[in-house]
């Protein structure tokens, strides 16, 4: 094997060791925050922590809307939210079969929904093409809104611990760390796997659907998957719903702002969202009913994200394409 070769391997596992113990530092950050604040976990996971993970995605669009790549700035979103929606709940379904308390997570739920829905009927108005830059009179009304429900669950009613400043400061430090080892690691794993691709002559396509989208999704999934094993049910579910509904509401928000102008990209992009929207509105339908993110929800997640690539990819969707 070329010594080159060996080289970026070893890198993409060094970024997988980032990835893993700056999850375990988050998660560890959040929850002495959370205990010594007496936050609910539930706004830890979709407020908190969600924000944190979700900068990937915010630095790469705003990178996007500066040099004018409107569309790889809307498969990000819609790739990204996917990638946490399938892989993130597939394998925690697969690993560990979660107990879901809907009644902590109704707003959340519902934005997790709309906001896909919401992209995609801009879409319909508009030839399929174009997200308009008057959404964001839509998009960050919505945000704030759900902010300001946030803070008033903010308190959890059970906890009633006295605040210890030395445990605060160690839950920030660590939730920092945490932070910047997930970067860190995402960068090594993204960077070099695209070195073996282009190696390997993968297509920019497949790279930039897979691997890009997937790679901002990594700090979410991650962490989710991190507090999951540690039976921070709450804060791994919270995480990725939270992180969907701020890369729809705030994200594609501030690519829109930062543009200035409208986003325009090829007809499969209203596709991408639907497919967000309907994988999103079937899932909290699961939820709901069963209360529990377990075998069946996982296996069925991981299907439907690898038969959405196989599509994409392979351009097998002559229905959605209207130009």
């Amino acid at each position: 094997m070329d010594t080159s070769l060996i080289i970026i391997i070893g890198l993409i596992l060094l970024g997988f060791l980032f990835l893993y113990y700056g999850a375990e530092l988050l998660i560890s950050g959040a929850e002495k925050l959370a205990t010594n604040l007496n936050i609910s976990k539930a706004i830890v996971g979709v407020v908190i922590v969600a924000f944190g993970t979700s900068a990937p995605e915010l630095f790469v669009n705003v990178i996007c809307a500066c040099r004018d790549e409107t569309a790889f700035a809307l498969s990000n979103i819609s790739g990204s939210n996917l990638t946490n929606l399938c892989i993130g709940f597939g394998l925690i379904g697969i690993l560990y079969s979660l107990n879901v308390k809907v009644e902590s997570f109704k707003l959340d739920f519902s934005y997790f929904i709309l906001g896909p829905m919401i992209i995609a009927i801009c879409f319909i108005l508009y030839n399929y093409t174009i997200l308009p830059l008057w959404s964001v009179l839509i998009l960050i009304p919505m945000m704030l809104f759900f902010l300001y429900k946030a803070k008033q669950r903010f308190n959890d009613p059970d906890s009633h611990n006295e605040p210890d400043s030395t445990d605060i400061l160690k839950g920030v430090g660590m939730f920092i760390i945490g932070i910047l080892g997930l970067y860190i690691g995402g960068e090594l794993v993204v960077g070099n796997s695209q070195k073996i691709g282009q190696t390997f002559g993968i297509s920019d396509a497949i790279l930039g659907l897979t691997i890009v989208a997937g790679g901002t999704s990594i700090p979410d999934v991650m962490a989710s998957i991190v507090a999951a094993k540690r039976g921070e049910n709450e804060i791994a579910i919270g995480n990725i719903i939270g992180s969907n509904i701020f890369n729809i509401f705030f994200v594609l928000s501030s690519t829109l702002i930062v543009s200035g102008n409208d986003l325009i990209a090829d007809s499969l992009i209203f596709f991408d969202y639907s497919v967000v929207t309907l994988l999103s509105l079937f899932f909290v339908i699961y939820v709901i009913i069963r209360k529990k993110i377990d075998l069946l929800l996982g296996l069925i997640l991981l299907v439907a994200y690898i038969t959405y690539y196989y599509l994409r990819v392979s351009n097998s969707i002559p229905i959605f394409t209207f130009n």
